[in-house]
């Protein structure tokens, strides 16, 4: 399940949506100040709610794991072979490119630093996504 899922699910569950932001402010950036103050302002966090935030919690968990595995594999694309000094740009790291490697980088598109994205641009053109 998204995260565009999850919060889809609970605007039509009647959940609170400052209650349940408030919930996974807490979960992400370990700031529980937004919560406490809704509890102290006498706010009832119901069951819903709180499951809703966890899963948004979860969601966002695995998305953010899932783009990192892609930004290590554009690495390990582009990296390839042993290179004898460091490559000088990202042109000298595309020169050696396999078609298939080269395909892949078009996969991976959306995990490209820029520099890597302008070159690709500038070679293969920007993918359709």
């Amino acid at each position: 399940m998204s995260v565009s899922e999850v919060r889809s699910e609970g605007a039509m569950s009647g959940n609170r949506p400052e209650v349940v932001q408030a919930i996974y402010s807490a979960l992400v950036d370990m700031n529980p100040a937004p919560l406490q103050q809704l509890l102290s302002d006498g706010v009832v966090v119901t069951a819903s709610e709180k499951m809703e935030a966890e899963n948004l919690f979860l969601a966002s968990m695995i998305a953010t794991r899932g783009f990192r595995d892609r930004e290590s594999e554009v690495w390990e694309t582009l990296v390839a072979r042993k290179w004898e000094r460091p490559p000088a740009d990202w042109a000298e790291l595309f020169d050696d490119l396999s078609p298939e490697r080269a395909s892949r980088l078009g996969e991976l598109y959306d995990a490209l630093p820029e520099g890597a994205r302008q070159e690709y641009d500038r070679r293969y053109g920007k993918p359709e996504l």
